[in-house]
């Protein structure tokens, strides 16, 4: 009966498959590699692509050149034979490519008698008039500009007079320095390497951008300020030389007494719930209960529905009073607000102190070079006003050719101020 219940032997059991079977013996299938080799050299392809290229390249000739050289045939009709020398001097020069870091400044030579500049000095020299005007010009050019100076305005208050001025009249016997670049030039003589002056206050703003000494020396007084208050707090966190966080009892009690005096509403505001009634009523059947402060009912009680008689007008300060949630209370009003933002605000406050000082203190202008040709006047202008006497050294540069003075490389410093009453400090 058991015999019955036994399972029938898989065909496909390991052991039929190692004795093998009746079947047909199988077939051997041989797997070759075959590589297919296109013709790569279609003259057709060649022919279509070609004619294609060239019917683009005919519509945009007819399209965009013709219109070029049709307008550039205009233009040139209507140039003059001068503008025609100079397109061509022009196409003969030689392209040149500036080679960097090749820039520096070269000392001019001294003027020539025969030179244009210094017979304008000659010429300006011998006029009285001119070189009165020269003076008063610069004087009035300097009391305008400490009229308008908020500074002085603040201080010396906005009614001011032009008082006395000593300035002099400068002839430089040398034209001011210059700066040359090294330049590869391609010309039709062959490759060569050149020197070409460029234009100063180009060199001198490229040489600020190229080397900005002044933001690095502020870096790196940053860096020293940081990684010295760095170590200093590693120093006192291994070494345990931390002080006491808490201050002096004497000195906490005076900072309570400071505040309490200050906020006196707040302090009465805080001691109002303490001051209500709490002892034991009276019950009407004697029995005594022990009746919390209203303030208490309304915190530990759960709020009486509307309609209950408990909500009644007359339940005075048992009463619940609705307190609405301030939803702008957990979130931060910006950026600075966040515990991250404040924490490396005040880590880095004194390492940002540094930077500033060192900027303040290198940081200096750029003093633009003057034309060629220019006379120096220089010397001190005093400046009047109700309040206090000013007076402002200066030096400025006036170009003959065009009669005005640069104003780009002038320059105004305060050299005194001294009040007309003067009171005592304390």
């Amino acid at each position: 009966m058991f015999r019955l219940l036994r399972s029938r032997p898989n065909p496909f059991s390991l052991a039929t498959r190692v004795h093998g079977s009746s079947g047909p013996a199988p077939q051997v299938i041989h797997l070759q590699r075959v590589k297919i080799r296109r013709k790569w050299f279609k003259p057709r392809n060649f022919i279509i692509a070609g004619c294609v290229y060239y019917l683009c390249f005919q519509v945009y000739k007819s399209s965009v050149f013709s219109t070029i050289s049709a307008w550039l045939d205009e233009e040139e009709k209507q140039l003059t034979k001068k503008e025609r020398k100079e397109i061509e001097e022009e196409m003969l020069e030689p392209i040149t490519i500036p080679l960097p870091l090749t820039t520096k400044l070269v000392a001019s030579e001294p003027y020539k008698g025969t030179d244009p500049e210094w017979k304008a000095f000659v010429r300006v020299s011998k006029n009285r008039e001119l070189m009165r005007s020269l003076q008063s010009g610069l004087a009035e050019l300097t009391h305008r500009v400490a009229s308008r100076n908020s500074f002085l305005v603040h201080k010396c208050g906005p009614d001011m007079k032009l008082g006395r001025y000593w300035l002099d009249v400068h002839f430089p016997m040398r034209p001011p320095p210059t700066f040359v670049r090294k330049e590869l030039a391609l010309g039709d003589d062959g490759i060569y390497i050149t020197e070409e002056p460029v234009d100063s206050t180009t060199a001198l703003w490229i040489r600020r951008a190229l080397w900005p000494s002044t933001l690095s020396l502020s870096l790196w007084s940053f860096g020293e300020a940081l990684v010295l208050q760095n170590a200093v707090k590693f120093a006192k966190f291994f070494l345990g030389d931390e002080p006491d966080p808490t201050p002096n009892p004497s000195l906490q009690q005076v900072i309570e007494k400071v505040q309490k005096l200050k906020n006196p509403k707040s302090e009465s505001d805080a001691k109002a719930p303490s001051s209500l009634p709490s002892a034991k009523t009276q019950a009407a059947d004697g029995s005594s209960t022990d009746s919390a402060s209203p303030v208490e009912k309304r915190s530990s009680d759960p709020s009486p529905a509307p309609g209950s008689p408990t909500a009644s007008p007359g339940s005075g300060v048992s009463s619940p009073v609705p307190i609405i949630p301030t939803a702008e209370g957990d979130k931060p009003k910006s950026a600075r607000d966040i515990a991250g933002v404040r924490h490396t605000q005040g880590h880095l406050s004194e390492p940002w102190k540094a930077f500033k000082r060192k900027f303040e203190q290198t940081w200096r202008p750029i003093q633009e070079l003057p034309p060629r040709g220019c006379i120096y006047v220089s010397g001190l202008v005093e400046v009047n006003s109700p309040r206090a006497i000013v007076i402002i050294d200066v030096y400025a540069f006036w170009d003959p050719k065009t009669e005005k003075f640069h104003l780009r490389t002038a320059k105004f410093r305060l050299r005194s101020l001294q009040t007309k009453v003067q009171a005592p400090m304390r």
